[in-house]
């Protein structure tokens, strides 16, 4: 034995008897996987009396002696610390009873964000004992009793989130800037996805678009095989051009089948959609209509447009599940407002009568001088003019309408608002690539009813992102992408909803995080939004 370990080993040994020793080491293994299963427990189930119990074996073992002298700083930070531990779990620990493989991050960069808004109005920084929902998953030892008593340990509403599947029938890949992709594995992951959202029994499912990739339109050219998808069996025969493309209709049809048969596995109620611009590569908005059950708007130009509203509190009897409760009236009442951000768009909208396509044109060529030649590329464009890509789109006059309408209903029925759009709003909660061409009078809308609207909720931006706006406190949660997730990863999430603040469990890629309501009973804010400055963009 080199005489190194043979020291290590008489150190270890001097002094003390071997079983002494042995124990200390086991105690102090204990201590490490208590102090990261409560904040995984919590999540999952939460039951705060073994975390009160576990917070408190944890001192009193940090107090004796000999671990006081072993334990690291990091370790005891994590449980002492107020600030916000953020989780970003493997999605294996859902899987075979490895939900030990929790990882969790503290994001202090994050934390000063969301306390931008507090410093504008000069409000104390935000303290997590006096929750009345213990989202926090770090508390002071001596606050630990006092706050437990306030808790509402179950969450009021619970809703699962899911965004960019982008399934497509074909090899791994990657993005124009390299990113990897895994687009099989995709399906593989939104099944998993929904067996979880129904164990958990959450109430709703949220499906924020891009369910299948554009590149199922052509699935011969990214190395797809159009053989699996003949129908006449002959695989010898060569296929003429409008075979061709009749096969490659029927994969995007086929595909998105895959994805919702896929979801089905969640059961216990609605599942919500909105869409993205992956879908109108394949598939035109009647059939995301028929598939997606999306109940787009028909407008007075005949154009469809997928823009709507969905109450949480309000269920129909006939289509939710007998398990699922009743939800008390007397707590906080909760509104979806679904914003469609291709309202405006390029994408299946007939260059020849639809004045929105007309409209889309007439912004590119003004703001893109890469248009029409090169429609997506943001090459040579301005930090925020990138944003004038073929790929994204806008909201147009009535659906701003409708949403200022929405909110102001949901202001007087004492409804509290959650914005869900394929595209991100906010420019702090993506690069400006991704952002809806007329992101700043959607913003201005709900900034004014920043007393009724909770947060926003988008993908697009497949990284993802989070900022607290400013100026009216509202919380912007770019959500990370499926697609970019290999296996054994799954990427999704369960948002718990509670009367002051939400938390967002993330598996896979998808960072968790909690966001307070304070901005919500906090009234000095007065509408920065002039009377008909809605109509003043076109």
């Amino acid at each position: 034995m080199p005489r190194r370990n043979h020291c290590f080993i008489q150190r270890f040994c001097h002094h003390n008897n071997y079983y002494y020793r042995r124990d200390r080491v086991l105690a102090i293994l204990l201590v490490i996987a208590l102090t990261a299963l409560p904040n995984y427990t919590s999540a999952l189930s939460p039951s705060y009396s073994f975390r009160a119990a576990t917070v408190s074996l944890f001192s009193r073992l940090s107090s004796f002696p000999p671990l006081a002298r072993t334990m690291s700083n990091k370790s005891t930070q994590q449980i002492a610390s107020t600030k916000t531990l953020y989780r970003r779990t493997s999605s294996l620990a859902y899987d075979a009873q490895s939900r030990s493989s929790e990882r969790f991050h503290n994001q202090p960069n994050q934390q000063r964000i969301k306390d931008e808004w507090r410093e504008r109005w000069n409000l104390p920084p935000t303290t997590v004992s006096a929750s009345r929902s213990v989202l926090a998953s770090t508390i002071h030892e001596n606050e630990t009793a006092s706050a437990l008593e306030n808790v509402k340990s179950k969450p009021i509403y619970t809703f699962g989130i899911i965004t960019d599947i982008q399934y497509a029938p074909i090899p791994d890949g990657h993005s124009y800037n390299g990113t990897p992709r895994y687009y099989r594995h995709a399906l593989i992951a939104a099944e998993h996805a929904a067996r979880h959202f129904e164990d958990e029994k959450v109430h709703c499912v949220v499906g924020l678009g891009d369910i299948v990739d554009g590149k199922c339109a052509d699935v011969e050219r990214w190395g797809g095989n159009l053989g699996e998808f003949r129908k006449d069996g002959d695989a010898k025969r060569e296929l003429d051009e409008s075979e061709r493309e009749k096969i490659n209709y029927r994969v995007g049809h086929d595909a998105m089948d895959d994805v919702v048969k896929a979801l089905s596995s969640y059961k216990n109620g609605k599942i919500l959609h909105t869409y993205g611009n992956h879908e109108l590569y394949c598939l035109s908005r009647i059939d995301l209509k028929e598939k997606l059950r999306i109940p787009f708007t028909t407008e007075p130009t005949g154009d469809l447009v997928g823009y709507y509203t969905h109450s949480l509190h309000e269920y129909d009897k006939e289509k939710t599940s007998q398990s699922q409760e009743i939800i008390d009236s007397e707590q906080m009442k909760l509104r979806f407002l679904f914003i469609d951000s291709y309202d405006i768009s390029l994408l299946d909208r007939c260059p020849q009568t639809s004045p929105k396509r007309q409209l889309a044109h007439k912004l590119l060529s003004a703001n893109n001088h890469n248009y029409p030649n090169n429609e997506n590329s943001p090459e040579g464009l301005g930090e925020f003019e990138k944003r004038f890509v073929a790929f994204n789109g806008g909201v147009d006059k009535p659906q701003l309408e409708w949403l200022e309408k929405s909110l102001q209903s949901a202001k007087e029925n004492n409804e509290k608002v959650i914005i869900f759009s394929h595209q991100p709003i906010h420019p702090g909660s993506s690069g400006p690539i991704c952002l809806i061409w007329n992101y700043d009078h959607v913003l201005t809308i709900l900034r004014k009813y920043s007393d009724v609207v909770i947060a926003s909720f988008s993908g697009h931006a497949h990284k993802g992102g989070y900022v607290r706006d400013a100026e009216s406190g509202i919380h912007f949660r770019t959500l990370e992408a499926v697609l970019e997730s290999p296996d054994p990863i799954r990427t999704y999430g369960i948002v718990d909803v509670w009367e002051d603040q939400l938390k967002v469990r993330g598996w896979g890629n998808c960072m968790s995080d909690i966001y307070d309501f304070d901005h919500l009973f906090f009234s000095k804010k007065k509408s920065s939004h002039p009377e008909g400055s809605l109509t003043t963009y076109y």
